[in-house]
């Protein structure tokens, strides 16, 4: 369950299940960005110019990362969009053509730039494992969120 500040109404949580959608589909990269990025909109990560942002990244170099896996997140100008440090994770069972690979789980990432190092780094050792890779595309929400905790 992700905590709101009274101030403003942004989740101290960076991910929680909730954020956490599988069997989804797309038709293609640019949709699943957007698909993603509406998660992080809706739980109050990042306002609506980071989807944008996070597109636009994507078209600039890709946001494949290998072992079916894609971390989209916004380009430096739209940093001022980010609300709150969080990610939201889509499992696409049968894959997305992108950037040169297939990417099965995207994993939409709003941090500032301090932040955003660590998290790949996490996202990295977690993810380094194809085994690994296979048990996240087959986990349910729970589960997934326990795997990529950053405890």
């Amino acid at each position: 369950m992700a905590f709101f500040n009274r101030k403003k109404k942004t989740p101290n949580k960076v991910l929680d299940p909730k954020n956490i959608q599988t069997g989804c589909k797309a038709a293609n990269s640019d949709e699943a960005i957007r698909s993603v990025g509406k998660v992080l909109l809706d739980a109050g990560y990042i306002t609506e110019g980071y989807i944008d942002g996070m597109v636009n990244r994507d078209h600039d170099l890709t946001t494949y990362i290998g072992n079916d896996i894609a971390i989209p997140h916004g380009e430096y100008e739209v940093k001022d969009c980010v609300q709150a440090t969080g990610l939201a994770v889509q499992i696409y069972p049968e894959g997305i053509e992108w950037g040169g690979g297939r990417a099965r789980i995207v994993i939409g990432i709003a941090a500032t730039t301090e932040e955003h190092v660590a998290i790949l780094q996490n996202i990295a050792e977690k993810l380094s494992d194809m085994d690994m890779v296979e048990k996240v595309v087959n986990s349910n929400p729970k589960q997934i969120c326990e795997i990529l905790s950053f405890a």
